[in-house]
C-alpha cells in the first residue's frame, strides 16, 4: 500500500516529539491539527508546545483551532487513512474518528486495561509500581480503552520523578507510533482487544490533591513528591501553618533515630544537602522545597537548624 494519508492531532511537548520523530523517519503527514497559545492558556494545558513553526519548516498543512475542540471540518476533506492522537488531553468525538478509513490511535501509559483515565504517569509512581507500559491503541468514544496497536515495557527507576518518566514514555511513544505506520495497515488491522472486565479508571489529580502524610512509610512518601515535582503543582506540607512545595526528597538511612519515639512528621535534623524528618517508617531526607516567598531547602546550615524539633502536621492532626 502507498504511505497512509495522516492527520496527526497535538498541542503538546510530548505530541511534538512524535511529531518531529514521525517526519525524521520519512513518514508524509497530510495535515497537524492543534490549539493557538491563548487557547491553551486559558485550558491550562500543561506542556502546551507550538508546533506551527515546525509545520511551516516541513511544509505541513497546520489547522490551529481557537476551541478545544476537533470538529469533522477540521480534519480536511475527503476520506485521509488514519487519524494520530499524541498529546490532546481531550476525547475525540466518534464523528471525527468514522471520518478516516482506518479510523484513529492515541497513546497511552499504564497497565492496561488497569489505568485508563487522567494522569497516568503520577499515579504509576504513587502507587509503587516499577514499570508501566506505554501503548497505542485504535480510538473509541471512551478513555483508553480501545484494541492495542503496539506497546512496550519502560522501567520506573527508584531515581525517576514524573518529569524524566513522562521523557521516557514520550521516546517510546514515538517509536511505537512510527513503528505502526512503517506496518500500516496490518498493524491497525491485527489489534489486540482489551479485556475490559479488568478495567481500573484513574482520577484526574488536582493541586490540593498533593498534601504529604508523613504517617506513610519513607518510600510511599518519597514516591508521592517525586510523582509530582515539576511540571506538576508539587507535593506539600504545613510547618508552623506555612506551606511548604516540596519538589525533592530521598530516603535517608534505615540504620538511623532507630531508637527514638516515632512524631511522623518532625524534622530530626539539618544537614548541608536539607532536613531529615520522621516518617510512618524510616527517615526521609528533603532536599529541595520552597514556600511562596523564597526557597527553604537547601539554605545555610544555621538557618535550616532552626527547623530541627519542629513538626510537619499530618492529616490526622488536621481533622480533629
Amino acid at each position: 500500500m502507498a504511505a497512509p494519508e495522516i492527520v496527526y492531532v497535538t498541542c503538546c511537548d510530548n505530541g511534538a516529539f512524535g511529531l518531529e520523530h514521525l517526519v525524521a523517519s520519512g513518514q508524509r503527514v497530510s495535515l497537524v491539527v492543534t490549539l493557538a497559545r491563548e487557547v491553551a492558556e486559558r485550558a491550562n494545558v500543561s506542556g502546551f508546545c507550538d508546533v506551527v513553526p515546525f509545520c511551516r519548516r516541513h511544509r505541513i498543512r497546520c489547522e490551529v483551532l481557537d476551541r478545544y475542540v476537533v470538529e469533522p471540518r477540521h480534519v480536511g476533506a475527503g476520506t485521509p487513512d488514519l487519524l494520530i492522537v499524541n498529546g490532546w488531553n481531550r476525547l475525540i468525538a466518534p464523528e471525527v474518528i468514522a471520518r478516516f478509513r482506518y479510523g484513529g490511535v492515541g497513546v497511552h501509559a499504564g497497565h492496561p486495561p488497569i489505568g485508563l483515565g487522567r494522569a497516568p504517569l503520577p499515579w504509576n509512581i504513587i502507587k509503587g509500581q516499577r514499570d508501566l507500559e506505554v501503548y497505542l491503541f485504535r480510538l473509541t468514544s471512551q478513555a483508553d480503552d480501545g484494541d492495542i496497536v503496539g506497546r512496550h515495557p519502560v522501567e520506573i527507576t527508584v531515581m525517576d520523578s514524573v518529569a524524566t518518566l513522562y521523557e521516557k514514555v514520550m521516546w517510546r511513544a514515538a517509536v511505537l507510533i512510527a513503528d505502526a505506520i512503517e506496518g500500516f495497515p496490518r498493524s491497525i488491522e491485527n489489534a489486540q482487544p482489551q479485556d475490559l472486565h479488568f478495567a481500573e479508571h484513574y482520577g484526574k489529580r488536582e493541586p490540593k490533591d498533593g498534601l504529604v502524610d508523613f504517617t506513610k512509610t519513607c518510600d510511599q512518601i518519597h514516591d508521592f513528591i517525586r510523582a509530582q515535582s515539576r511540571p506538576y503543582p508539587g507535593a506539600f506540607a504545613y510547618l508552623d501553618g506555612r506551606r511548604w512545595t516540596i519538589w525533592k526528597a530521598a530516603p535517608f538511612d534505615t540504620f538511623s533515630f532507630r531508637t527514638e519515639i516515632r512524631r511522623p512528621g518532625e524534622i530530626l535534623l539539618a544537614l548541608p544537602h536539607g532536613l531529615v524528618v520522621a516518617t510512618g517508617s524510616s527517615p526521609l531526607w528533603i532536599h529541595q522545597a520552597e514556600t511562596a516567598e523564597r526557597q527553604i531547602v537547601p539554605s545555610p546550615l544555621e538557618e535550616m537548624r532552626g527547623h530541627v524539633g519542629r513538626r510537619f502536621a499530618v492529616p490526622e492532626e488536621d481533622a480533629s
